[in-house]
């Protein structure tokens, strides 16, 4: 599902202002170039360089590679590690935290805001600041997590 520009938050990059970061550091706006920055744009979520590849046949994967990693030298979006699966790409602004299922991969969202009380909690007692985005967080689904609802 593509959002809308007034679904997009206020933080996150237009097309057009990505086109001219592009421009300013010294880049061509090649057809490929614009074909996979377009895809990032209107992607809701998430994206692998597998996912990337197969919608791009006609971008080889060294290409692909060299674009995404320009795009982020830019601060046009951003990469997650999800645990032992493939890094998955988004467009810049998004304010979440991926956590990944470590037994069956299921990924979800959450908003970074949630984690605010621990980063406080690491500042203040450890002295540690919390990197939110990079890494996933792990943990396991209702699905895989046995039952120990009679422990409680």
């Amino acid at each position: 599902m593509t959002k809308t520009s007034s679904e997009r938050s206020s933080s996150e990059i237009g097309f057009d202002e990505a086109l001219d970061r592009l421009r300013v550091a010294g880049g061509r706006i090649t057809r490929a170039r614009r074909s996979l920055l377009e895809d990032l744009y209107r992607a809701a979520g998430r994206v692998t360089v597998d996912e990337l590849a197969e919608r791009h046949p006609d971008v080889d994967s060294a290409t692909l590679y060299r674009v995404l990693s320009h795009f982020e030298s830019v601060g046009l979006i951003d990469h997650v590690h999800l645990g032992h699966g493939p890094a998955g790409y988004r467009w810049v602004g998004h304010r979440s935290v991926a956590v990944v299922c470590e037994d069956c991969g299921r990924v979800v969202d959450v908003p970074a805001d949630e984690l605010r009380p621990l980063a406080d909690r690491l500042r203040r007692h450890y002295g540690m600041r919390l990197s939110i985005g990079h890494f996933a967080l792990t943990a396991r689904c209702e699905a895989c997590a046995p039952d120990h609802s009679h422990e409680r």
